[in-house]
């Protein structure tokens, strides 16, 4: 799509906004990659919790039979 401008400034503001949108879209990228990386993180650490939680409750003997 080509545009016309009529002033310099004009066409100043375009690539300044241009500019503007791309970075946006990288730090939307960048922030979303962290989140991902953020959740993996915490549910890697959630089941080593869990994990560490059963292997501390105490084994019950079996009851003897009757």
């Amino acid at each position: 799509m080509t545009r016309t401008y009529t002033c310099s400034d004009c066409v100043h503001l375009y690539e300044r906004l241009k500019q503007q949108e791309e970075t946006i879209a990288q730090l939307v990228e960048i922030i979303g990659t962290a989140n991902r990386r953020i959740y993996e993180v915490d549910q890697r650490q959630s089941n080593m919790e869990h994990q560490l939680i059963r292997e501390q409750q105490p084994r019950l003997a079996p009851s003897p039979s009757l």
